[in-house]
């Protein structure tokens, strides 16, 4: 008898905190995927302790992702939501996503990363605020068979990412993307990806929000990234840094003295990583 007391007293304290989370929609754009895809749907739907649902943004790809994302769908139900219409790039399928997004907590995560298990309640209960919010945490590395990968890019970029200014963020872009959530009310007022931008729109919009307020900074590892010969880091490394630059001028404007001194070192450390990260990055 007491074991069944203890079960149901179980189950209606789980369902508590279930009607108390607020809804959190991640936006996952992806385009011939079919290698990671299945992975990366499963590391968001099945989180634990928190209500979640998945916006995939594929704009017709012919590799199986979709009939892959189909039978996860009949698995899932309507926690994964499925578009298969064109867009015009990746940031233009997050800002759809987003738009589509019923969740009061919001995500973006690309078709070959991952979250890592549990990831989600911890981010959840502290940007349920009707003010702007956001957070980022610490990233892990994969390959292409998603094993870990223990690199210096990665203990740099934690390393680095401890603390937070602005002013430190136009030194360098050091935000692990998929490891960065934020709420409604700082999507709205920072708004979305420009579109304009191919390489760097995630750096552009923690600029954007860091203009609003301060993230909250986690110091635990709430993704993985997964570093692959198909990765438009791997392919466009030179052209990435120069869009970085780029955007850490056009977003100091205003920040003074301390603005220009942060972009001097952006420009050193830009020339740094360019002789170093072909030698890292495997």
């Amino acid at each position: 008898m007491w074991a069944v007391i203890c079960i149901i007293v179980t189950i209606l304290a789980y369902n508590s905190t279930m009607a108390s989370s607020p809804l959190i929609s991640i936006v996952m754009p992806s385009f011939q995927q079919a290698a990671f895809i299945e992975e990366a749907v499963r590391s968001v739907l099945d989180q634990q302790g928190v209500e979640v649902d998945l916006l995939v943004m594929d704009p017709g790809s012919t590799d199986g992702s979709r009939e892959c994302l189909q039978t996860l769908k009949a698995e899932y139900g309507d926690r994964l939501v499925l578009h298969f219409t064109p867009d015009h790039g990746q940031s233009d399928a997050v800002n759809r996503g987003m738009a589509l997004a019923r969740g009061r907590v919001l995500g973006w995560l690309n078709s070959d990363d991952r979250l890592r298990p549990g990831a989600l309640a911890q981010v959840a209960s502290w940007l349920d605020s009707p003010e702007p919010r956001w957070l980022y945490g610490r990233s892990g590395m994969i390959d292409g068979q998603g094993r870990q990968h223990s690199s210096f890019i990665v203990s740099y970029k934690n390393w680095r990412g401890r603390r937070f200014s602005i002013y430190k963020l136009l030194t360098e872009n050091f935000i692990p993307q998929m490891a960065v959530f934020w709420n409604r009310a700082m999507w709205d007022r920072a708004g979305g990806l420009d579109l304009s931008r191919d390489l760097d729109m995630d750096y552009d919009l923690w600029l954007r929000f860091a203009r609003v307020n301060d993230p909250k900074v986690l110091s635990v590892e709430l993704a993985d990234f997964r570093v692959h010969s198909a990765a438009k880091g791997s392919l466009r490394t030179v052209e990435q840094l120069d869009a970085a630059l780029a955007t850490a001028r056009l977003r100091a404007a205003g920040l003074g003295s301390k603005g220009e001194a942060a972009l001097m070192i952006h420009r050193l450390l830009s020339w740094r990583t360019r002789l170093i990260y072909r030698r890292l990055k495997p």
